[in-house]
């Protein structure tokens, strides 16, 4: 098992330092068609995302784990149920879904590719087997016994979630004969193998033109003094670590006022047309920009609102 320690420090769950007595695990999937974990890890790791907050992803395409909260924090998983909350008792874990699945209403999906989908999801539960064999050894965990390691759906049935209906309805969907029986029987199996110890990595840094751009990419490094020397041998290229942020070249920036004279300016989640609009302009007026990326759909880029909104077209304002 891979284990890169990515925690989400700026997501308000962490900040807000609660912490747990560990009594299970919970078992997640995402609910959309989204395999890479570091797409969730950018998006959540933020001060203005206060929705939710797991312990880890686990990645669709090589099968990754990412820890993104200290195992024994409070995180914001499940939500809660007539009997209580599962966040206070219980790690939760995502594991990411195959891109070619596409929901169609609740918990129903089409696939447009079978074969590719069931790839995904055979690393994704091999990989959280194994991980949760090591969060049962770590807390002294029993994994058959009741309760301790449970579905987000079970946790619902049970009173101590919201009503989803993961991971297992996306084992059935693409047939994969997956219980969260035999998920519990793997575990243990793995455990009575031997010892289960992580591949552990505090960080990985990628090489490439912008973050957005991952096709880009020259190398991916554990070493970020190596991860330098292949940014400096690729003029146009930089270092980001695994949630995105650029950490070489330094860049300095000081936040700026913009003046906005369009009524409809489209505030998106990321800073390019391939993130989704939030459904909300900035209408006119006068606005702070705290920070500066490249992205898809803007010759000058993309700012950050100091609101925390979302990012704007730096292509329709006027610098003050």
């Amino acid at each position: 098992m891979k284990l890169v320690q990515s925690i989400m420090t700026k997501n308000p769950c962490y900040t807000a330092g609660r912490k747990i007595t560990v009594k299970g695990l919970m078992l997640h999937s995402v609910g959309c068609p989204q395999p890479n974990a570091s797409v969730f890890i950018k998006n959540w790791n933020t001060p203005s995302y206060g929705t939710a907050c797991v312990h880890g992803f686990i990645d669709g395409n090589d099968g990754t784990v990412y820890q993104t909260l200290p195992w024994n924090h409070r995180g914001w998983h499940c939500a809660s149920g007539p009997k209580g909350s599962g966040n206070n008792t219980h790690i939760g874990v995502e594991m990411c879904e195959p891109a070619s699945i596409r929901y169609t209403g609740g918990s129903s999906f089409t696939c447009s590719n079978l074969s590719a989908a069931r790839t995904s999801v055979k690393k994704t539960y091999e990989a959280a087997v194994e991980l949760f064999a090591y969060l049962c050894k770590l807390y002294g965990l029993n994994p058959t016994a009741d309760g301790v390691i449970i579905s987000h759906r079970e946790g619902h049935a049970r009173g101590i979630a919201s009503n989803h209906g993961d991971p297992e309805h996306l084992w059935n969907g693409l047939g994969m004969g997956y219980t969260m029986n035999t998920f519990r029987k793997d575990v243990k199996e793995k455990m009575q193998g031997g010892t289960v110890k992580p591949d552990e990595t505090k960080e990985m840094y990628r090489v490439r033109k912008s973050w957005e751009d991952a096709v880009s990419q020259k190398g991916a490094f554990h070493e970020l003094e190596n991860a330098k020397k292949c940014a400096d041998a690729n003029k146009g290229y930089a270092v980001f670590n695994t949630s995105g942020k650029q950490v070489y070249p330094k860049t300095d920036f000081s936040p700026y006022l913009v003046e906005v004279t369009a009524t409809d300016l489209n505030i998106r989640k990321g800073p390019g047309t391939n993130y989704g609009k939030t459904g909300k302009f900035t209408g006119k007026g006068v606005f702070t920009i705290t920070e500066e990326r490249a992205g898809t759909g803007s010759n000058r880029g993309w700012g950050k609102l100091k609101s925390g909104a979302g990012w704007i077209s730096l292509d329709y304002v006027k610098r003050l």
